[in-house]
């Protein structure tokens, strides 16, 4: 089963998903461990929450915007998603998180955007992180990576840390798959910089 983030966020989205998946290898839905939709954003290091709003070109056609300020610590500024689901050691776990540079830093095309899944407390150890690069199109961010440790429902989340220059970043919608033990690392997406 290769993992086609693309179907499962359109069927989800659409509230198809859990009535009628197209095959079985495509029925991954049920690895989904968090609350996708962009309602779902909680956004640190900002005055005031952003509110939804309609975006072309991004699945669902709703995102937030979030304008930063460059930082040594870029989480100071940060988009961040519970997740509800367990995760056990051993399990393969990818987030899959739809981006898009709103407003590029002074004289730049791209800026660079970590994301993360974490421990929703200090010491806030990574289970998955990767950086990945947006410009003006919609894209998909990913991070994947194997549990070293069990992890209570609730007790992680994911983190996308936006402080990594002057701009504006657009967030859509936001996947977390937990696949289980023994999953093969080189059916899951990477990011293509």
């Amino acid at each position: 089963m290769r993992v086609s983030i693309g179907l499962i966020a359109a069927l989800l989205l659409t509230g198809t998903a859990l009535a009628a998946p197209a095959r079985q290898d495509d029925d991954i839905v049920q690895y989904i461990i968090n609350n996708p939709p962009v309602t779902s954003w909680q956004v640190n290091g900002v005055e005031t929450q952003p509110r939804p709003r309609r975006a072309e070109g991004v699945l669902g056609e709703r995102a937030i915007s979030v304008r930063a300020s460059r930082s040594d610590q870029p989480w100071t500024t940060s988009g961040q998603m519970n997740i509800r689901g367990a995760i056990k050691t051993g399990d393969t776990v990818l987030l899959a998180v739809w981006a898009r540079l709103a407003t590029p830093p002074s004289g730049q095309t791209t800026s660079t955007l970590p994301v993360r899944v974490q421990e929703a407390a200090a010491p806030y150890g990574a289970i998955a992180e990767a950086t990945g690069t947006i410009g003006p199109a919609w894209k998909m961010v990913y991070a994947s990576g194997v549990a070293r440790r069990d992890y209570e429902g609730g007790s992680t989340g994911l983190a996308v840390h936006l402080a990594t220059a002057d701009h504006t970043v657009e967030l859509g919608p936001a996947l977390v798959l937990n696949f289980g033990q023994n999953y093969e690392a080189a059916k899951l997406p990477v990011n293509e910089d």
